[in-house]
């Protein structure tokens, strides 16, 4: 459901506003001035900002320019008691959607409120088509991409939480993103809590308030998604709460969690909690190393170009031959930074060899082959043992091994 932030400094009008849009199907909150309304704002996202003019001590001109700051995608409606035709040019210059003069009627203000809801979801359409279409992680023919492609849909239709593995590097932020656009719930809100980059107390504050409710933060994902990224990285103490959250927020609010690290081999270890765990491990998304997929490497590297608006249209054959024989340890956050570096060097519209930096010119450092051929056939175990679900017995005898070998 959509919701309208209404700011005005008389609580007769909120009543008044309130009775009219609720029954429309939105959801309204309330700040009696601009300090008040641009706090909420920085806290929640709000679709459509319905703003009074004339209010101190910040008024509805100089908020509008904040929003524009806090929450771009927010659209505002301005409305004011005095039909002032510059307050009105001023409004629309800096971005306000439309200018009601009071009093409106109710059909003024209903046909507004439609437009603007309209405007809003084409807004965050485009922007959604474009990130999907634009994102280089889907881009290249290779049988890894196009399985991983197939799975990355059918998963955005899922009602269920969703685990997205995947190597350091591998942006899986990025693809949790994408499972929202392309899921039924696009239009709704898209939350993102890092774990790894919150103290223990200040990520409790982010999950729950005071009296171990979920949060204000949790609660304005309703109807949408909420993202735990590096979930692996949550403190002991807090994964039994959170297993408990997850399991409250179901089928209200879709939950996407990301990690870098092997969670059952967590879980084994003591490291993490096993409710949590089974709680969002049932449907897992594993993202494919740039490794996995050397072929796409010219393909991904024309999406960067494109995506960066960078005069390139081609990898030299030397350039390319090395790029798909490097082994990529920083995945495709490393391998953006390659192209970037290059692109300050290269002359001309084709990255060559000689534009590389030095790590993926020196093939001397490159790994020999039994080391090479050991560390895949490593990873291809531990593939097919929690394929398994850690029944080494089975998993050996898949792989013709000694169980005692995994």
């Amino acid at each position: 459901m959509q919701s309208i932030l209404i700011v005005d400094d008389l609580e007769s009008i909120h009543e008044m506003l309130d009775a009219v849009i609720q029954p429309i199907g939105y959801n309204t909150a309330f700040a009696t001035d601009g300090e008040i309304a641009l706090q909420k704002i920085r806290e929640e996202h709000y679709d459509i900002v319905l703003t009074d003019i004339n209010m101190k001590p910040m008024d509805g001109l100089a908020l509008l320019a904040q929003i524009r700051e806090a929450d771009p995608n927010a659209i505002v409606i301005m409305m004011s008691g005095y039909a002032n035709i510059d307050n009105a040019t001023q409004a629309l210059k800096l971005g306000a959607f439309d200018f009601l003069t009071k009093p409106f009627k109710v059909d003024q203000l209903m046909n507004s409120i439609a437009r603007a809801s309209t405007e809003g979801k084409k807004r965050r359409q485009s922007g959604e088509a474009a990130a999907a279409q634009n994102s280089i992680l889907l881009s290249g023919d290779s049988e890894a991409n196009k399985s991983f492609i197939e799975r990355l849909n059918r998963a955005a239709k899922l009602p269920t939480p969703l685990l997205i593995n995947g190597d350091s590097g591998t942006q899986k932020a990025n693809i949790a993103a994408l499972v929202h656009a392309k899921s039924d719930r696009a239009d709704e809100a898209f939350v993102a809590i890092d774990a790894k980059k919150a103290e223990p107390g200040e990520l409790a504050g982010l999950l729950f308030d005071s009296e171990g409710a979920p949060s204000e933060t949790i609660l304005s994902a309703q109807g949408g998604f909420i993202f735990f990224a590096n979930i692996d990285s949550v403190p002991n103490e807090l994964q039994a709460a959170l297993g408990t959250l997850i399991r409250d927020l179901k089928g209200d609010t879709r939950v996407i969690c990301s990690s870098s690290r092997d969670l059952e081999k967590l879980v084994e270890a003591g490291k993490f909690e096993d409710g949590l765990y089974f709680r969002i491990a049932n449907n897992a998304l594993q993202v494919p190393a740039l490794r996995d997929r050397p072929e796409d490497i010219p393909a991904l590297a024309l999406a960067y170009f494109a995506q960066n608006r960078l005069p390139f249209n081609a990898l030299g054959e030397g350039a390319s031959a090395l790029m798909q024989g490097y082994r990529w340890p920083g995945n495709y956050t490393e391998f953006q930074e390659v192209l970037s570096a290059a692109a300050e060097v290269a002359e001309g519209q084709t990255i060559r060899e000689g534009d590389l930096p030095e790590k993926l010119r020196d093939i001397s450092s490159w790994p020999n082959l039994d080391s090479y051929l050991a560390e895949q056939a490593d990873r291809y175990k531990k593939s097919v043992l929690k394929a398994c679900q850690g029944d080494t017995e089975k998993a050996a005898k898949i792989l013709g091994i000694d169980a005692a070998d995994l």
